[in-house]
């Protein structure tokens, strides 16, 4: 697999996926995304930002401005750090109006992405997706 041109976008993101159609080469793109999700602070780093229902340690901070939000996220695998890079470009920069309406499990299931998923990596990623679905509560 050549290096990972950049994703900023959902429709980038299933041309990438499209591109690499073996599981194999997802997984290898999964990591690839890992490696471009924002740096988190440390201090961040605290049981408050933890996601519960993750088996690997896995943080995340919303922050709302003017209406729209904004995800910090970090895992301390590189295979949840790749999904978090996939939720922050479905869900970054949108209103909660906007964060409601969208369908990510027909995103998923184009993506082929739950196919090879383990049932604790596929809840750990409902986990997060529940955390900012609910962004009634932001920190």
């Amino acid at each position: 697999m050549q290096q990972l041109t950049p994703i900023t976008n959902v429709e980038q993101l299933q041309e990438a996926f499209s591109h690499n159609k073996s599981w194999d080469a997802q997984y290898r793109l999964i990591i690839q995304l890992g490696k471009k999700l924002d740096a988190f602070p440390e201090q961040l780093k605290l049981e408050q930002h933890q996601v519960k229902g993750c088996e690997s340690l896995a943080w995340l901070v919303i922050i709302e401005e003017n209406g729209v939000y904004d995800f910090k996220m970090d895992s301390d695998t590189r295979v949840v750090k790749g999904l978090m890079k996939i939720i922050w470009l479905i869900f970054q920069g949108k209103t909660k109006p906007q964060i409601e309406d969208i369908d990510y499990q027909d995103l998923f299931a184009q993506l082929g992405l739950l196919n090879h998923l383990s049932p604790s990596r596929a809840n750990g990623l409902f986990a997060i997706i529940n955390t900012i679905k609910g962004v009634n509560s932001i920190d």
